[in-house]
């Protein structure tokens, strides 16, 4: 992880091809029946509510990007079909996967919790990686194969300082346990200063 910036960021700048109602398909790790995530999650919401410059991210939208796949209007649906089944095919040997998240990360667009170890989820990340490569292209905006997986918490709407964050954040509680027994690929838009997405298909780890 970067180290912790003196200053903060608007976050909603666009990413070239972005724009309002165009869906992005990315594969996200979903926290469905993680209900000490989500409370860990609201403790340190809590912890923030009172910070300006802050969007905090409703429960019903937490997530972890794990795979930019490409903008929903450039693949076509026999793509889209050979993605999951190739997804499906490499996730389905591994096991679910326990790890710890919890560590607050402080960077220039918002506060997010890490995961440990920090590379505990990277098969999880290279099956997905590889079955995007081989089925519709690996897009330019996942940018490297270097992947950080992180919940975020809030996304920073202004530029300006970041102790304020930082001293909010304090005492912190201790890190949850994680489960990731599936990967979710969704259709997601930007809604203002909110991310919302549709679920497309899911790939289990059943091994």
């Amino acid at each position: 992880m970067d180290p912790m910036p003196e200053r903060m960021s608007d976050h909603w700048w666009w990413l070239p091809g972005m724009r309002p109602g165009r869906r992005m398909l990315l594969w996200h790790v979903l926290l469905d029946r993680q209900p000490e995530v989500f409370d860990l999650v609201r403790r340190y919401q809590d912890k923030l509510a009172g910070v300006d410059g802050l969007d905090l991210i409703p429960a019903e939208w937490l997530h972890m990007t794990t795979q930019i796949v490409g903008f929903e209007d450039e693949i076509s649906g026999e793509r889209v079909e050979a993605l999951t089944a190739s997804a499906a095919r490499r996730l389905a040997p591994l096991e679910p996967i326990e790890v710890e998240v919890g560590r607050p990360w402080v960077h220039s667009e918002g506060v997010a919790l890490g995961v440990r170890p920090a590379r505990g989820l990277d098969p999880v990340r290279q099956a997905l990686r590889q079955a995007a490569a081989e089925t519709v292209g690996v897009h330019p905006l996942d940018g490297e194969p270097d992947w950080t997986p992180h919940v975020s918490v809030a996304y920073s709407n202004a530029d300006g300082p970041s102790a304020p964050i930082v001293h909010a954040l304090g005492p912190r509680p201790e890190p949850v346990p994680l489960r990731v027994a599936a990967a979710h690929l969704v259709g997601q838009v930007r809604d203002g200063h909110l991310y919302r997405w549709e679920r497309l298909a899911e790939a289990a780890l059943d091994g």
